[in-house]
């Protein structure tokens, strides 16, 4: 009965599309007819279909099974891919997780089969087993002593196995079918790099999935021998019972065939499995390359057509409001409003800048000629080009400028040792704090070599270049520097620099050598550091200093004792970030003093205590200390402050030299100050606990009672930001006022508004925003004013998508300032201080006027076309009109 029962389970497939055991007018046969009729339910083979009966995993499977057939048939049909791309993820998901569970049962089945196999019978035991057969067949029906409970009961195992075994084959079936759509699916997207990372993730997920089923296989492996060993003992208990009766040859011989093919499916899905692993291996190869040698380019593309009328005086629009005629940022002021925009009279002409930047990640790298050796990684580098035609400078059609602004290569020149280089047109290197410091701003056009020798944390830097590249000057500079870190924590390092007009070395002008030596230690909660440095420029063009500090708990204590030649400067260094012009970072102390320093902090939760000591001497000597206290409540803060300056150490406290900054002394403020005391409380709009969201309010109090004269400073400023539905916007205020002699004294109110609307939902889409800002000065010496306005209007979807048509309508006057043509600063909006566009406060003589327009401006996409008009009154009316037509693309 157990091959009759595996037997009738593969010809399932042929039973009857009705079934006798579903009665009529039974509320599910409907249902049940209408799967029978598509091949979904099939019955038994006696033409039932015991629908009270239980549904076991098997049937369950092999229901879906027959279901997913058809679903791909269908598709097919429709012209459809019947694959995982026709699927949705949560589809694919399911379906990930039933394969995972069907391959489980199905290898289980395997090694049952294979256990069967093994146990079957001989060619002996057939024929012994034929001729039982046949003498059976011949006798009369068995006695009612058999136990006829035990056979049904054993009938019906072996029911079960068939069915189990029919359910497995049709998995085994399915599981190889989607292998094959994911083969597929791999091979259509090997050219696609979009997706590829994507694809071959997945891929890699489903491989580990497989290794963790194969784990799975053999534990189950393991246990199914445990099995086989109990059941061959239990077959031998069983040698006196006649079993010949329950199967023939033909059973036998199908059982091996069924358990032959089933095998056949496994080692196919193995092979399938196999080449999988191997298309993702060669997938993660080719992205793992292409992300390796991957290479970026940025840049813009600008086209304009501008033409321009006017008086012939040329004015600043941008005070007014910004517009495609801003001639932008171009010095070092870092301003756009000290610069014309409008007022000159030029015909016609087109304009086209491209500006390109290309940057690599490390590229890999062959020997030349005959690319016997490999260096993976070995250069990185970046270019810059532009090119501007016609040439503004010259008049006439310009040649593209390419710069290579830097280019790295990295060797690996023994274990744990690399040599690396960079050359190119900027030389950022730094030997020390007074050395050829030039991390910030460049030196010049050079190259800088580094090696990292890979023992005692030694790292030895070489420098050779051009100051400040071919610009007829001759000066080359040349130098070395070692660093070494024997252990963590400590450091020692060293330097030498020489700058001359010979390209080796000397000749010429008197070279310049620069030369020093410093250390840093850590120990624990102390850190030491000190430099000694000297050049050969000047007789005092040397010095030395030492840093401590320590931190305990609250507690951190700061030192220093210095003495810093009076002849050391920016070009005696060869330190041009010591440059003011340059406005990078400098060295600690000055030139020209000699002193010591110490300051102190306690921290003790909100409140903050802290004082400080700094005495000097050399030109601008002074002593001065104080001390200063802080609170921080939620998002305000309250701090207060007391100090003394002692300018030239005669023991008076006094306040006749200037703060100390960068610009008057080329290095940086030792930390002296004014005689001073005072207190400011202020209110953060964006701390979490801030009691009115957006609002920034500051109050102040300073006194200066050594001042000459003395002066007491009392302001109160802040912003606000809100939004109410579509409005966004924005309140300025300040109040100051300065006591101090009457002609020193002033008063300044500032005060402003600006507002702005989303686009709103109707036709056009429209948006406004308008803007006023004013300051007024009473000064003991002279009023002050300055006030701007601007309104506009904005139509965000002019005739048809991605077109917008804006105008603007506003006007800046001023009294009393150091000109209407163009400003001097960019402040409007910054509550902390008294101006707008022009800095003059309580100072007489100065210009008036204002700066009045209008401005269209039609925009689609990147493509700009504007005009603008505008009036300047500045004791005479001017004017200046301009046509422009602009694109411009960044990429």
């Amino acid at each position: 009965m157990l091959l009759a029962g595996l037997l009738t389970v593969l010809s399932m497939g042929f039973g009857l599309a009705q079934f006798s055991d579903v009665p009529a007018g039974h509320w599910a046969k409907e249902a049940v007819e209408a799967l029978a009729a598509k091949g979904i339910l099939v019955g038994f083979p006696d033409g039932t279909y015991r629908g009270n009966e239980t549904l076991t995993r098997y049937q369950a499977a092999l229901i879906i099974y027959r279901l997913l057939q058809q679903i791909e048939e269908e598709l097919k049909a429709k012209g459809e891919s019947p694959t995982m791309q026709a699927m949705s993820s949560e589809d694919i998901e399911a379906l990930k997780n039933a394969v995972q569970e069907l391959a489980a049962e199905l290898a289980a089945l395997g090694v049952r089969v294979s256990a069967l196999e093994d146990s079957a019978a001989t060619k002996e035991d057939i024929a012994r087993l034929e001729a039982m057969i046949q003498e059976l067949k011949a006798q009369p029906a068995p006695e009612p002593g058999m136990d006829a409970a035990a056979l049904q009961d054993l009938a019906d195992r072996v029911e079960a196995a068939s069915i189990a075994a029919d359910t497995a084959l049709a998995q085994a079936q399915q599981l190889a079918e989607q292998l094959d759509a994911l083969a597929q699916d791999v091979e259509g997207v090997k050219g696609d790099l979009a997706a590829l990372q994507t694809q071959v993730e997945a891929n890699a997920q489903a491989i580990q999935a497989l290794n963790e089923l194969a784990v799975l296989l053999n534990q189950d492996v393991l246990s199914l021998q445990d099995r086989v060993t109990a059941l061959e003992k239990g077959l031998a208990d069983l040698q006196g019972i006649d079993f010949e009766q329950f199967a023939s040859k033909e059973d036998v011989a199908a059982v091996q065939e069924f358990a032959a093919a089933l095998r056949s499916d496994l080692v196919g899905l193995s092979e399938k499995v196999s080449k999988l692993e191997g298309t993702v291996g060669d997938l993660s190869g080719k992205v793992s390359k292409l992300e390796r040698n991957a290479f970026t380019i940025s840049g813009s593309l600008s086209l304009s057509y501008g033409a321009f009328a006017g008086s012939g005086t040329q004015f600043d629009i941008d005070r007014v409001f910004s517009s495609v005629f801003s001639t932008g940022q171009t010095s070092t002021t870092g301003l756009v409003v000290d610069k014309v925009d409008l007022g000159q009279n030029a015909e016609g002409q087109t304009t086209a800048t491209l500006s390109l930047t290309l940057k690599t990640n490390a590229l890999d790298a062959k020997s030349s000629p005959g690319g016997y050796n490999t260096y993976p990684g070995l250069v990185q580098f970046s270019m810059k080009g532009s090119w501007t035609d016609p040439d503004v400078k010259v008049g006439g059609s310009a040649s593209p400028s390419l710069a290579i602004d830097a280019v790295a290569t990295t060797l690996n020149v023994a274990k744990d040792q690399t040599l690396s280089f960079t050359f190119g047109q900027t030389v950022n290197t730094k030997f020390s704090e007074y050395v050829f410091d030039n991390d910030g701003a460049s030196y010049g056009h050079g190259l800088v070599a580094t090696y990292k020798l890979g023992a005692l944390g030694a790292t030895l830097t070489g420098v050779y270049a051009s100051k400040g590249g071919a610009d007829s000057d001759n000066l080359y500079a040349r130098g070395a520097g070692l660093s070494l870190s024997p252990m963590q924590g400590f450091s020692l390092r060293g330097a030498v620099v020489q700058q001359g007009t010979n390209i080796l070395g000397g000749g010429g002008a008197t070279p310049v050598t620069v030369y020093g030596v410093g250390a840093d230690l850590a120990l624990g909660p102390v850190a030491l550091s000190g430099e000694y440095f000297s050049s050969d420029a000047a007789a005092k063009a040397n010095g030395y200093y030492v840093k401590a500090k320590a931190g305990v708990g609250p507690i951190t204590v700061e030192g220093n004792y210095r003495s810093i030649g009076e002849d050391v400067t920016p070009a005696n260094m060869l330190s041009y970030d010591a440059d003011p012009a340059n406005s990078a970072n400098a060295a600690p102390f000055h030139a020209d003093q000699q002193g010591y320093g110490a300051k102190a902090t306690v921290s003790l939760g909100a409140i903050t205590l802290g004082g400080f000591y700094d005495t000097y001497t050399g030109t601008g000597a002074r002593t001065a200390y104080g001390a200063e206290a802080g609170l921080k409540f939620g998002a305000f803060s309250l701090s207060g402050y007391y100090r003394v300056a002692d300018a030239g150490n005669d023991g008076t406290p006094n306040d006749s030299a200037p703060k100390e900054t960068a610009a008057n002394n080329s290095y940086v403020s030792s930390g002296s100050d004014y005689t001073q005391y005072g207190a400011k409380l202020s209110h953060d709009g964006k701390a979490e606990g801030a009691l009115i969201k957006g609002l920034n309010l500051t109050a102040s109090y300073d006194v200066r009672p050594q001042s000459s004269p003395a002066r007491t400073d009392i302001a109160v400023y802040g912003d606000y930001s809100l939004s109410l539905g579509i409005l966004k916007a924005t309140l300025l205020g300040r109040y100051h006022s300065l006591v101090a002699a009457p002609a020193n004294s002033y008063t300044t109110v500032k005060y402003g508004v600006k507002a702005e609307t989303e686009a709103l939902a109707i036709p056009l889409k429209p948006s406004l925003f308008g803007e006023y800002v004013a300051r007024s000065t009473d000064g003991g010496t002279a009023d002050n004013a300055e006030a701007k306005y601007a309104v506009g209007l904005k139509l965000n979807e002019f005739l048809f998508p991605n077109s917008s048509f804006e105008v603007k309508y506003g006007s800046y006057t001023a009294s009393n300032v150091n000109s209407i043509l163009v400003g001097n600063a960019e402040k409007a909006w910054d509550a902390s201080v008294d101006y707008l566009y022009d800095n003059t406060v309580n100072v007489a003589g100065g210009a008036s006027g204002s700066v009045t327009g209008f401005y269209l401006s039609w925009s689609y996409w990147d493509l700009v076309m504007s005009y603008a008009d505008f009036l300047v009154d500045d004791g005479g009316l001017k004017g200046g009109r301009g046509f422009k037509i602009s694109y411009k693309v960044n990429f």
